[in-house]
């Protein structure tokens, strides 16, 4: 029998190594800046230190997401709803978006469009 496909709601693109996703959390002592590991209008895979346990499953967080080259930083609030795997060095949090400003999701969708243009796709 073949595994069932997980059908996604939305696009999601792995950015450039050379121009990532910053992502800024609001409203924690952490200072560091985080990456995306993956975007969606939908949400973000945040890469963290495995020594941050700020957040927990089902917390509502906001965060401020730097896109690069010539798009706005926006402000963005979601839900945690998957802790991945953690290394020695880091762990992957699911974040879904809740709320999201017009202009950010514009240029949210211009940045996953310029992304499906360069393969960045993933499944």
């Amino acid at each position: 029998m073949a595994p069932i496909q997980e059908k996604r709601k939305y696009v999601r693109v792995k950015p450039l190594e050379n121009e990532p996703i910053e992502i800024h959390l609001m409203g924690t002592a952490l200072l560091d800046v985080l990456h995306a590991s993956d975007i969606s209008m939908g949400g973000v895979g945040i890469v963290a230190p495995n020594h941050f346990d700020e957040w927990d499953m089902n917390e509502t967080v906001e965060i401020l997401v730097a896109l690069p080259g010539d798009l706005a930083d926006f402000l963005a609030k979601g839900v945690i709803k998957q802790i991945g795997k953690k290394s020695k060095e880091s762990g992957v949090y699911g974040v879904q978006f809740t709320a999201m400003g017009p202009k950010g999701k514009q240029d949210l969708q211009v940045y996953i469009n310029r992304m499906v243009r360069q393969n960045r796709v993933l499944s």
